[in-house]
């Protein structure tokens, strides 16, 4: 059996962390999301994938290379326009022989999803549980036989399909034949058509928003990958799943709480708080007495002392200044253009922003990459340009 796998669309809604790297490449436990699709499909015993790309498409290809140091062949083809998923099955397709497992590049699923799939000997699609409408749509269950649908987007807490499935090449075939770009959308025209066994994921998540992050990575952490590389000094604290990268060092008075993970050649503390439910990217620099909850950190970061940030998503190359707050909050906020309730979120900071010291970002804050914010400045959400 073989594997397909979509990663060749922008993620246009999380532009402030994906200007040079598609949305399936964003790191979730210090890893990116395609890489526990890529590990979770090799696990169930596929080693033959297909890997369609397009946006970003060289930092996908420089992690992942020909496939050998994850027990697999990868296939590289190329969408160069983004003309949706049908179309990206299509070139996909290439070389497949029969039956294959078709997956987005941009869901985190548990990796024993696709040893489920691999169970039955017909089409099968994997399900979850969504706190919104999936982009995917709904299946519903009509006379025995399950069915896509789009009629009910305020079903939430209901069974969604995560865009996963296994199918035979004489389906993906028919699915191509269907006219439109969207994969839900020529489900549910094929309607009744082919029968499909129903599996439900163990844990499911969809990122679409800057704020899914944060749920993300809490869920990534349950495969956190158990390693203590760096240099620990004395009086420091560990508690419950941590790992730490090579070259690190955490400075003492320290206290880790798992689950935890800390990249390569980064320097915490020291008398810091870091946990639980965090990630910390690879050289990225954590000061004295400063307290991170609930949050990604991602590389190249600098967080000056005395800061507090909780619920928070921090981009690739950014600055923050000493004494920084950001807080979660639980309220309405205005994101391109659209009103969504968030709900214990901190602040969402994209790429290579400078935060001055003693800022104070509100509750669902969102800056897009390379915002600057002044120093003893409060931060609220209305503003989401380049300076303030």
């Amino acid at each position: 059996m073989q594997a397909i796998i979509l990663t060749a669309g922008e993620g246009a809604r999380l532009s402030g962390w994906t200007s040079n790297r598609p949305k399936g490449m964003l790191n979730l436990g210090n890893r990116p999301i395609l890489e526990y699709l890529v590990r979770g499909i090799t696990d169930s015993g596929i080693n033959e994938i297909n890997m369609v790309v397009g946006y970003g498409k060289n930092s996908v290809m420089s992690y992942f290379g020909d496939g050998t140091s994850f027990n697999c062949k990868i296939n590289y083809f190329f969408q160069e326009e983004r003309t949706g998923t049908l179309e990206a099955l299509r070139i996909g397709m290439d070389g497949i022989r029969d039956e294959f497992i078709l997956v987005p590049g941009d869901n985190y699923v548990s990796s024993k999803a696709f040893k489920s799939l691999r169970k039955f000997n017909t089409n099968v699609l994997l399900s979850g549980q969504a706190e919104r409408w999936s982009k995917w749509g709904e299946i519903e269950l009509v006379g025995g036989k399950a069915n896509i649908t789009f009629e009910n987007p305020n079903a939430y807490g209901r069974i969604h399909f995560t865009g996963i499935m296994k199918i035979n090449k004489s389906l993906a075939s028919r699915l191509i034949e269907i006219s439109g770009s969207h994969l839900g959308e020529a489900l549910q025209a094929l309607g009744s058509e082919y029968p499909f066994e129903v599996v439900k994921a163990d844990y499911w998540h969809n990122v679409v928003y800057p704020w899914d992050l944060i749920s993300g990575n809490s869920m990534a952490l349950r495969d956190n990958l158990l390693y203590r590389s760096g240099k620990i000094e004395k009086n420091v604290s560990i508690r419950g799943d941590v790992s730490i990268g090579k070259g690190t060092i955490i400075r003492s008075g320290t206290y880790l709480q798992g689950p935890l993970s800390i990249g390569e050649s980064c320097d915490i503390g020291p008398n810091s708080v870091i946990g639980p439910s965090v990630s910390i990217g690879d050289n990225t620099t954590i000061g004295a007495f400063t307290e991170i909850v609930d949050s990604i950190v991602m590389k190249n970061c600098e967080i000056n002392s005395n800061c507090s940030l909780k619920g928070t998503v921090v981009g690739d190359d950014n600055i923050f200044g000493s004494h920084c707050v950001a807080v979660p909050s639980t309220r309405n906020i205005l994101y391109l253009g659209q009103e969504f309730s968030i709900s214990n979120r901190g602040a969402m900071v994209g790429d290579g922003c400078k935060i001055g010291s003693r800022a104070v970002l509100e509750g669902g804050s969102i800056l897009l990459n390379n915002a600057t914010i002044g120093e003893g400045e409060l931060y609220n959400a209305v503003f989401q340009g380049d300076s303030i």
